[in-house]
């Protein structure tokens, strides 16, 4: 039986599933260690170094390529520094402001600016799935924004946009730029070329303030851990079920950050949230369909 068979396509699933679930572990984890007065920059800098050391076992042990592809390498290093560096710096400054579900529902917007992106690069017209993914996500992200439950303030809400937007021209870029690298080396690269950046900003603007002890620790190395081993999981489940079902089941990592950020943080889910919540993703599930996804879009923070 093909791996895309019918038992492939459950497994699949199961692991993409996984991975929604270890990348909602990462928002509860961050939250966590920023209770611990630790700066975004620095607990983002130790995670992502951390995460890159994992991926390159992991790389070794299944003998894949540590160097990005000839021509590509330039580009890569530039997208981790001002794509996936900024990007993941807006989502967790947002976690400060917000609760994991909401700063994580208002980020899965993100599908549909990528669809809107790709139409105005050229790539095709917007069918009316695009619009009906745009009317549901920005629908959405207004209830999320205005639902009176103090999920979530101002500074929040824009930094999570940020985060959307600039994990937008990331995928944009990185679909442009990437051609012959497989994935995994490409989020080895991201991870490490990240790392790097927020390291020199930390220490450039006089903002690191590391880890003091263990209770600051465990939740970075945390971090560091369910980011390489979701990524694992969901390029497995990938290969199994294509970048479309993967992007459709992967859209249950906001569900995910509820769930955990209610047991393991206290945080309340209102009904505005919920409401919210299912637009949002009725919307980024819809934009998945509407338009071919990619193996870098999996690469969720």
């Amino acid at each position: 039986m093909s791996a895309r068979g019918p038992r492939g396509g459950a497994l699949g699933a199961l692991l993409v599933g996984l991975a929604s679930l270890l990348f909602g572990t990462v928002v509860i984890f961050g939250k966590l260690a920023l209770r611990q007065d630790v700066s975004v920059a620095s607990m983002l800098a130790i995670r992502f170094a951390l995460a890159a050391v994992l991926l390159a076992a992991a790389l070794a042990v299944t003998r894949g390529p540590l160097l990005a592809a000839p021509g590509e390498r330039t580009g890569l290093g530039l997208l981790a520094l001002f794509g996936y560096a900024v990007e993941t710096f807006c989502f967790f400054s947002a976690a400060e402001h917000g609760t994991a579900a909401a700063v994580t529902l208002l980020f899965f917007t993100y599908p549909v600016f990528v669809t809107l992106g790709s139409w105005v690069l050229g790539r095709g017209a917007p069918a009316r799935l695009t619009i009906l993914a745009l009317a549901c996500a920005i629908a959405g992200a207004v209830v999320v924004a205005t639902g009176g439950s103090l999920a979530i303030d101002g500074v929040g809400v824009a930094f999570a946009l940020g985060a959307a937007v600039t994990y937008t021209g990331y995928l944009l870029g990185a679909d442009a730029v990437l051609k012959r690298t497989n994935a995994m080396t490409s989020s080895m690269w991201v991870s490490g070329g990240a790392s790097i950046g927020l390291l020199a900003y930390a220490l450039a603007s006089g903002l690191w303030v590391g880890p003091a002890g263990w209770d600051a620790w465990w939740p970075i190395v945390g971090m560091g851990l369910a980011s390489a081993g979701a990524f694992v999981a969901l390029l497995a489940g990938l290969r199994r079920i294509g970048a479309v079902r993967t992007s459709i089941v992967a859209s249950t990592e906001p569900l995910a950050a509820a769930l955990l950020g209610f047991v393991f943080l206290d945080e309340r889910v209102s009904l505005g949230l919920v409401a919210g919540g299912v637009l949002i993703l009725v919307g980024a599930v819809t934009a998945s369909v509407a338009r071919p996804a990619t193996p870098q879009e999996q690469q969720i923070p």
